[in-house]
């Protein structure tokens, strides 16, 4: 009997998500005792910068700034024009939207990768979140399945990567590279299996920073490998990216 398998397209989507700057307007407060006309006085604002150094500010408004933070535990509110300029730079790309395997065979993995990449002018830094909508399904049988990894000890979990090298070892699994990545990707052999969605798992973190960022990278590497059992034919998924601005 014919044991090769076959594995050939993963396809990954990408949540679209808006971040809007809500217009500013300026209006008059007013009470039975006073009465201020326009809702904010400047001394200065803007960009100013040099060849040493480049700084936006609001000097003068009558909130707390640049950065006045408030809060409660069923509220936060970022007051400033401060918070409200840097929101339309917030950026998130996939490199490539298609990963290939090829042709899988039993005892051997094969990987595909493709880039992250994340700019963002906000002060509270942002976050990328990750799942599958479920493990490698058989396109036209989706009862056959290739599983998630549980890496080489049987120890990694969707929260915390192991070592996965033993090619005897099949499964579905990624490993992430680079900038802004958690920690317990410590070597390019450090894989996790994705967060599920079909049974409700949550989403993971694969990416995050705090304060200003500029086009960090990171590499997702995937990894499938067959355990010889499998049906033939190809098998598919769909990966979830979920990108976070904070402010």
């Amino acid at each position: 009997m014919n044991r090769k398998q076959y594995a050939r397209t993963i396809v990954l989507m990408l949540i679209p998500f808006m971040v809007c700057a809500m217009p500013i307007q300026a209006d008059n407060l007013e009470s039975s005792s006073y009465k201020i006309q326009f809702g904010n006085f400047n001394i200065t604002s803007g960009e100013k910068s040099s060849s040493n150094y480049k700084v936006t500010d609001t000097v003068g408004q009558t909130a707390a700034g640049p950065f006045g933070q408030y809060g409660s535990d069923s509220y936060f509110v970022g007051s400033g024009f401060q918070y409200i300029y840097p929101l339309q730079e917030f950026t998130f790309t996939i490199s490539k939207t298609a990963i290939d395997f090829g042709t899988l065979t039993a005892g051997t993995h094969n990987t595909d990768s493709h880039t992250l990449t994340v700019s963002t002018k906000g002060a509270g830094g942002y976050t990328v979140y990750a799942r599958e909508l479920h493990p490698l399904e058989h396109t036209t049988t989706p009862s056959q399945t290739i599983p998630n990894t549980t890496c080489d000890a049987g120890a990694c979990t969707i929260s915390e990567a192991k070592v996965w090298n033993n090619q005897n070892i099949g499964g579905f699994g990624y490993n992430m590279s680079g900038q802004d990545i958690p920690a317990d990707f410590s070597t390019l052999s450090h894989f996790r299996p994705f967060a599920n969605q079909a049974v409700a798992e949550p989403a993971q973190v694969v990416m995050s920073g705090t304060g200003v960022v500029s086009d960090r990278q990171s590499t997702v590497t995937y990894k499938a490998g067959m355990f010889g059992s499998e049906t033939a034919g190809e098998y598919e998924t769909g990966i979830i990216y979920t990108a976070v601005p904070g402010y």
